[in-house]
């Protein structure tokens, strides 16, 4: 809501520099009133090369050196200890620190230092659930997109368009496999509203967490509305009516979920637990990141996902960025090429993420040992314009119902 507002005013002075420019505003030199040299590029853009496709890893690693030998990652996830040790160990005349920070203290973080000048991040690891980093940050030059083309002719463009991806997680449905040893007691997600689930479904609360309301407004988007409506006739033998207030089969099936009173829990862990966890006789389902199924055998937790139909939601991509400004281009562009996995074969960079409940987006990695094949999965697709314009209609809809 506050960054919608925040990227309404960038749109308004762009407008106003757009027209000052075409009246004849720019300067004497040549050069754009944006800053902008007569190559169209900023000082930056140029000295960093950031559109760039064609460079090698030893080209990268030489400037790399040049510039400093230094690398600053701001991740995600915890696991980014691992990549900056393994690649200082591949590059050791690059220093490679990494902070494991929260999606928003991350974001406060690198805008408050990029706003102020100080640039300390050279690489983002962060998830665009919501599409606000293509829309305010990637669009407004806070964040680029460095995409070389030998890795990224191994990945689907759809992937590609609006990121840099590096590997896909999902919110996804989970069972105690020791009470239902047949298998998922639901497969076809209306089943989630009838009477005998009232109560037993855990998930976050989409009031309260980003990744959350962008999940639930994957629901109401796109084609999926049809597929809902579709899943609800193949099940029940009837067509889909709706209440009054939703206007498709999306924000339908969100107020029966609602309906059904989900029980809401502060994080994926302790959803899993609660479903995972074996003895149970009873024991709900809950909504988890897949991420967590990677912890099943540390903790003895018998959890199991479910291939919910039509769809279990929109992916969670995770994306790397390098942040404009940032003093060491050259070793954020290896870095990048090093976490997803390089050209040479050497994947240590890409192999922490690569566990239970994360799918590569390369077609020449494969995933964890006992993954389900991302291609067999019902997920919908992600398009970050639709999530950003919608975002805020779902999350007052689903605030609206109580």
């Amino acid at each position: 809501m506050l960054k919608h507002k925040k990227l309404l005013s960038l749109l308004l002075a762009a407008t106003m520099l757009f027209t000052v420019t075409g009246c004849g505003g720019g300067t004497d030199d040549g050069g754009a009133a944006d800053g902008t040299g007569e190559s169209g590029l900023t000082e930056w853009e140029e000295t960093a090369n950031i559109y760039a496709t064609d460079e090698t890893d030893e080209e990268l690693y030489e400037q790399a050196i040049a510039e400093g030998g230094e690398v600053t990652l701001y991740s995600i996830s915890s696991r980014c200890g691992k990549v900056a040790e393994a690649f200082t160990a591949k590059y050791p005349e690059i220093e490679c620190t990494a902070f494991d920070i929260s999606t928003n203290e991350l974001l406060e973080k690198v805008t408050r230092e990029h706003e102020a000048g100080q640039y300390v991040a050279d690489v983002v690891h962060i998830k665009d659930q919501d599409g606000s980093l293509y829309n305010e940050y990637v669009q407004n030059k806070i964040f680029y997109l460095y995409q070389p083309a030998d890795i990224f002719s191994h990945i689907d463009p759809s992937y590609t368009e609006t990121a840099t991806p590096l590997y896909i997680e999902l919110t996804q449905l989970f069972y105690n496999a020791e009470a239902y040893p047949d298998g998922s007691p639901i497969t076809n997600i209306w089943q989630l509203t009838e009477p005998q689930w009232k109560g037993k479904i855990l998930m976050q609360n989409p009031l309260d967490n980003l990744s959350w309301g962008s999940w639930i407004t994957g629901f109401c988007v796109g084609d999926v509305p049809d597929q809902l409506a579709a899943a609800y006739e193949e099940l029940y033998g009837e067509a889909l009516v709706l209440s009054d207030g939703c206007e498709n089969a999306g924000y339908e099936f969100l107020k029966r979920l609602h309906d059904n009173e989900p029980i809401y829990t502060s994080s994926s862990d302790e959803i899993a637990e609660a479903v995972g966890t074996p003895g149970q006789s009873d024991p709900p389902v809950g909504f988890s990141a897949s991420s967590k199924l990677r912890k099943n055998e540390d903790n003895g937790w018998v959890l199991a996902p479910v291939n919910l139909y039509p769809t279990t939601g929109i992916p969670a991509i995770n994306t790397l960025y390098v942040v404009e400004g940032c003093e060491h281009p050259a070793a954020a562009k290896l870095l990048i090429r090093f976490m997803m996995g390089g050209i040479d074969g050497d994947t240590s960079g890409y192999e922490p993420f690569n566990t239970l409940g994360g799918w590569p987006v390369r077609d020449d990695i494969e995933p964890a040992e006992g993954s389900t094949p991302y291609s067999e999965l019902n997920v919908s697709p992600f398009d970050p314009d639709e999530i950003y314009v919608t975002y805020n209609t779902v999350r007052d809809f689903w605030q609206m119902l109580g």
